[in-house]
């Protein structure tokens, strides 16, 4: 450690400042990765694999996208149709084996609501909430309560990056260099958005699962025009979940665009930020031509 001059800023040289803020952000960001990863691991990703189409559009694109899948799966047994008035109506009878979501938005058809009103309504919005409870407790959603402790870190990072403002106010009045901390302390606030961001909710087990079952699942995609006919309606349903709403354009491109279905819904979006990563690879010398010992971090 270099030897603190007399009008070193807070009495910490520039370079043994610099050293340790680069090294606080750099642990941040290594520990909130840590305990992130064990936070958002979940259960087993053969789990997945047990999974109805519906809760496999939830865990790949949220509410929106289990409604549309829900949605492929009654368009394909010819239940539903979508009237020139961009309602929905129905065409005919609930297939076997329906999943409370099937029923909330066939109930909904019959009220005439239109397909991008259908999570507002209160027994689809219930339906999916049964949904979410039993993905939570089979570990592939991660609970709100373990998103928001892992989000915590961010208030960590938050601190880090107001500790470098006043190291560069207090540095700056000093007539000290901060070069070198102005970019750092940048960093810092960037590795609080990431830590704060509001991301998906599926586990990394769920992601793991999900990767697999697309694999298996590639007839399925809309880029092979895969025949809805010979998969059935739980061809269709699994289909719009694993690879989104563009398989409802697939299979019925005049129903999607009538219902008013967005094409780009659906993309995965863990929860996992075990990759979150910082590296600082700035340096300053303590024999610094800068004067008064103050280094470039102020």
């Amino acid at each position: 450690m270099a030897l603190s001059a007399s009008g070193d800023t807070w009495g910490v040289s520039g370079p043994d400042f610099l050293a340790f803020y680069g090294a606080a952000i750099v642990a941040v960001a290594i520990l909130a990765a840590v305990h992130r990863r064990r936070l958002l691991a979940g259960g087993s990703p053969d789990a997945v694999g047990r999974l109805g189409p519906q809760q496999v559009a939830h865990l790949t694109g949220g509410d929106r996208l289990a409604v549309y899948s829900a949605l492929g799966g009654l368009r394909a047994a010819g239940a539903i149709e979508s009237a020139p008035d961009k309602t929905l109506r129905p065409t005919g009878p609930l297939p076997a084996g329906v999943t409370p979501l099937d029923t909330a938005v066939y109930n909904a058809a019959g009220r005439r609501i239109r397909a991008r009103d259908l999570a507002a309504d209160e027994w689809v919005r219930s339906a999916l909430q049964q949904l979410r409870d039993g993905l939570q407790a089979s570990g592939l959603v991660a609970s709100p309560e373990r998103l928001r402790v892992a989000r915590l870190w961010g208030l960590a990072a938050i601190a880090v990056g107001l500790l470098g403002v006043a190291r560069v106010i207090a540095g700056t009045s000093n007539g000290k260099p901060v070069g070198f901390l102005v970019p750092l302390t940048f960093m810092a606030f960037l590795l609080a958005l990431f830590l704060l961001r509001r991301g998906g909710a599926a586990t990394r087990a769920a992601t793991k699962g999900l990767a697999d079952l697309r694999r298996r699942h590639q007839h399925l995609a809309p880029r092979q025009s895969p025949a809805y006919a010979t998969y059935g309606a739980a061809g269709a349903a699994l289909g719009v979940a694993l690879f989104g709403a563009a398989s409802l354009y697939s299979m019925d491109p005049a129903f999607a665009a009538e219902a008013e279905i967005h094409r780009a819904t659906g993309s995965l979006s863990g929860g996992d930020a075990s990759s979150a990563s910082c590296s600082s690879g700035s340096s300053c010398g303590g024999g610094s031509s800068c004067g008064g010992g103050g280094g470039c971090g102020g």
